[in-house]
């Protein structure tokens, strides 16, 4: 029986999958969602091609994707669309940082 006929919700880990799974060009789709959360940036981030940014751009979208689900939900799950929208925030941040010629250990 699916989760969502018992009226309870699907597995978050499910989601994730269906997301990464999606068929969508995340890379690209990542790129676009960037482009339009970040405008001061939209000039920036067609031309950056470094394989840290790529994985950003991907990461990015699959977690815009789960804000997108979970936003859907009814009833919605408040604490974890906070959690992936914290984590979108976050993605939004170090894209800025990549792009103004920051470094970190974690995008190595």
């Amino acid at each position: 029986m699916d989760g969502n006929e018992a009226g309870e919700h699907p597995d978050e880990s499910d989601m994730l999958r269906d997301q990464i799974n999606s068929g969508v060009a995340l890379i690209k789709a990542g790129r676009a969602r960037l482009m339009l959360a970040l405008p001061r940036h939209r000039d920036k981030i067609p031309s950056t091609h470094r394989p840290a940014f790529q994985s950003l751009c991907r990461v990015y979208e699959v977690t815009a994707l789960m804000v997108d689900e979970l936003r859907k939900e009814v009833p919605c799950r408040e604490e974890l669309l906070a959690e992936y929208e914290e984590i979108c925030r976050g993605i939004e941040a170090d894209a800025v940082a990549m792009l103004d010629g920051e470094t970190s250990d974690r995008w190595r």
